[in-house]
């Protein structure tokens, strides 16, 4: 029987600490003063890890700190030297010394490690794996992966080597853990073919081998022992979905009583030092003991001015203090550093907003951590909804997010990917009018930005996102086969392919639910008024879409992928065996891959056929931000929010996809007309070719001419509207069209009843 300690307690108690006193979003000073001051560190570099190293464990016991390493370093002919090792300190880095351990020697080439332990025994266990390559015979080529066990003591001697994957000769093996065994012992849990616990002695005999539960080992998340000795297994059920932590008895076999854990794929798990488990994510760092209702969280990464996305090998020093490694998302370094609790009473008073969103990428967690420097008035807090999402729902953390903003829960500052409900936002004035803080704004009111942008994320004349930068979906084909149509439906699209070779297509191996997707993602506007809320789809326009749509496969034939002919597919566009290719443009530049190579003439942007012949979308790069327009510090929020469409930003090799500031976007385009180079060591541009292959021929690709360049920026211009996707209005869309599909019912009866249901739920969800 499965009892639950922690289901219920964690899942409730996770979303409290994630949390972080949200509930006074979007309000003054009063509101949000102490969020800033919650969970606060202070940290100092203990040993400065260089590029050339890589650290394998980090442990901290008897007052010392123990930190393992491999230093990789090459000689004037290319071959790589490594020396393994560990720093021992104290655990603010003072009194350090370096430990070499030196293995035996190998007949095999090249050696890596694999697990490590420092025991409470004294002793220190390592894994290492091994490649054993012999080609003296041409016609015996032989490659081994083998697997030693080595141990050393805590001076760095080597006391004994054992080879442990030559037990099961029928089968691959290799060690997936390795545990402190308890008395100075090892516990390797082996996987591959079988699975195993086998416990070795300090003196290197065998002691024990146990068969383990394939059907549970399989699935782990993660393997630990606990103070006591106890084997802790957290493993995954059959569907991958739900997660379950119990103890595990290698003399029986048998798993303990299990507690469901949430959110597992949320949190890097270890063994705690002072609690049952330490848990750390995005956000922060955690405790957690077996039967409490809630984890604990002890710091912030944000709050603490840590810029980082991961923190490993967490130590506990005591109730203040703790050792880490992190990797900086600044300069992308891995560093140690030594953590001290800071007292809120001890951190100035600002005023304090909140940054919200599906995703809170590393980008804009460096930039608030910039922010939060810089700003002696203001503090901006991070509440990243993706914490929420679980293995069962992967959607969970955006609708959190749009039920706290429809709720009067909205951050200060909102970070949107999906942009389904954002005239839903507009509409019932949650947002503010980026336009007017644009105008109003000293320096930026007098740059000029890409206007079909802003056109394309306005609502009523009005723009309430600010997106930094900025890509275009549309489909080309061929002028000499399209020419330049006025118009581009499926009528125009059937008409076209009626001159192409018989069994020519419109989108190549399209699949039915794929169509359907794109017919929303491009031509939902057609059929759904953001503005207004009207519906569309019993026009004549979705009628011949979900006719079309009734001719395409719902899955490939069976041996599709066994027959795949590269070759023959990336001709098609050529070879008029397909008409319609969907273009991606998030730099021109890029661009001659697909125009140069897989159409290989003159071009039409035609876009998706749709009703009103601009089937193309316009989307934003990596992030859309929005301002609440009932937040108390709208000056602060648009502060940080301004930076990212500075000229300084806009120019910078920050962005990804193309800069909404005109003068940037059109410096990149200007690069598409150079050939691609390299620099060399002394700042020299190295030119090349791009190339192409085509039925195994070999295609230099042009740089664009600057005719063809400005072709693709007046198209570029002429974007004007977003992308819809809504799961719901797709899932209303497949439901009912299942009727036609299969000759139940009409397309005009299908097509009202979409309609119906359609508007039913927009109007509840405007």
């Amino acid at each position: 029987m499965r009892k639950g300690i922690l289901k219920r307690g964690l899942a409730l108690g996770l979303a409290a600490v994630m949390a972080l006193g949200l509930g006074a979003c979007g309000g003054g000073k009063d509101d949000n003063s102490q969020l800033a001051k919650e969970n606060v560190y202070t940290f100092q570099e203990v040993t400065q890890i260089s590029n050339e190293e890589n650290i394998n464990d980090m442990i901290f016991q008897n007052d010392k700190l123990y930190l393992m390493t491999t230093k990789y370093s090459w000689d004037d002919e290319g071959n790589s030297n490594s020396v393994f090792g560990f720093y021992v300190s104290n655990a603010d880095g003072s009194d350090k010394n370096f430990v070499e351990l030196t293995g035996p020697d190998r007949e095999e080439n090249r050696s890596w490690i694999n697990n490590t332990v420092f025991t409470k025994g004294g002793y220190i266990y390592v894994v290492e794996n091994t490649a054993f390559e012999d080609d003296s015979d041409p016609e015996n080529y032989i490659y081994e992966d083998r697997y030693y066990l080595n141990c050393w003591d805590m001076e760095g001697k080597l006391l004994w080597s054992e080879r442990i994957d030559n037990a099961n000769p029928d089968g691959y093996t290799y060690c997936n853990y390795l545990l402190d065994g308890g008395e100075g012992r090892a516990l390797a849990i082996m996987g591959g073919s079988k699975y195993e616990a086998v416990l070795y002695g300090s003196d290197g005999k065998e002691i024990s081998r146990k068969d383990l539960d394939q059907s549970i080992f399989e699935r782990v998340n993660t393997i630990f022992t606990k103070d006591d000795g106890t084997l802790m297994v957290m493993s995954y059920d059959e569907n991958w979905t739900k997660c379950y932590l119990a103890s595990y008895d290698l003399e029986a076999g048998v798993m303990g009583e299990q507690t469901e854990f949430p959110y597992a794929n949320n949190y890097s798990v270890r063994k705690g030092s002072n609690t049952d488990l330490l848990l750390t994510d995005n956000l922060g760092v955690y405790t957690l003991n077996i039967g409490d209702a809630e984890p604990k969280m002890i710091m912030n990464y944000i709050n603490s001015d840590l810029p980082t996305n991961n923190i490993q090998y967490v130590q506990i020093v005591d109730d203040k203090h703790f050792v880490a490694i992190y990797n900086d998302i600044e300069n992308w370094e891995q560093k140690c550093a030594y953590f001290t609790y800071v007292d809120p009473k001890d951190i100035p008073d600002k005023e304090v907003l909140v940054l919200g969103g599906e995703y809170v990428n590393s980008d804009v967690k460096a930039k608030v951590i910039e922010f939060n420097k810089s700003s002696n008035q203001y503090r901006i807090t991070v509440k990243d909804y993706s914490t929420y999402n679980t293995n069962e729902d992967w959607t969970a953390g955006q609708t959190r997010l749009n039920s706290d903003i429809t709720s009067g829960q909205m951050p200060d500052i909102m970070l949107l990917n999906n942009m389904s409900s954002y005239g839903n936002y507009v509409s019932k004035g949650l947002l503010a009018d980026i336009g007017e803080l644009l105008k109003a704004d000293e320096e930026l009111g007098k740059l000029e930005y890409l206007q079909n942008v802003w056109d394309a994320y306005s609502v009523n004349g009005k723009l309430y996102a600010a997106v930094p930068s900025f890509n275009v979906r549309t489909m080309i084909a061929k002028k000499s086969l399209v020419g330049e149509p006025q118009s581009w439906t499926m009528a125009d699209v059937e008409a076209v392919l009626a001159t192409m070779p018989e069994g020519a297509k419109a989108f190549g191996d399209m699949m039915r639910d794929s169509y359907i997707y794109y017919m929303l993602s491009y031509g939902g506007q057609d059929f759904i008024d953001i503005e207004t809320g009207k519906c569309n789809f019993n026009s004549q326009s979705f009628i011949d879409m979900l006719e079309y749509a009734k001719t395409l496969p719902t899955e490939y034939p069976q041996d599709y992928w066994e027959n795949y002919d590269y070759s023959y597919n990336e001709s098609q566009y050529r070879e008029n065996r397909a008409l319609l290719y969907d273009l991606y443009i998030g730099n021109i530049r890029d661009c001659k891959y697909q125009i140069k190579g897989y159409i290989g003439e003159e071009i039409s942007f035609v876009g998706f056929p749709t009703s009103d012949s601009n089937g193309s979308t316009i989307n934003s790069g990596s992030y859309t931000f929005m301002i609440s327009a009932k937040s108390g510090h709208k000056d602060g929020a648009w502060q940080f929010v301004r930076q990212f469409l500075t000229e300084e930003y806009q120019t910078s090799n920050q962005l990804y996809d193309m800069p909404v500031l005109k003068s940037a976007f059109l410096s990149m385009a200007q690069e598409a007309t150079e050939r691609s180079y390299w620099t060399d060591e002394d700042g020299n541009k190295q030119y090349y070719d791009d190339t192409w292959y085509i039925n195994g021929e070999e295609i230099v690709l042009e740089p664009f001419t600057q005719e063809e360049v400005d072709a693709i920026c007046e198209f570029i211009y002429t974007v004007d509207r977003t992308a819809y996707y809504n799961e719901d209005i797709q899932n209303i869309i497949t439901e009912e069209a299942e009727a036609f599909f299969s000759g139940q019912k009409s397309v005009q009866d299908v097509v009202d009843i979409i309609q119906s249901r359609a508007q039913v739920f927009v109007n509840e969800n405007r």
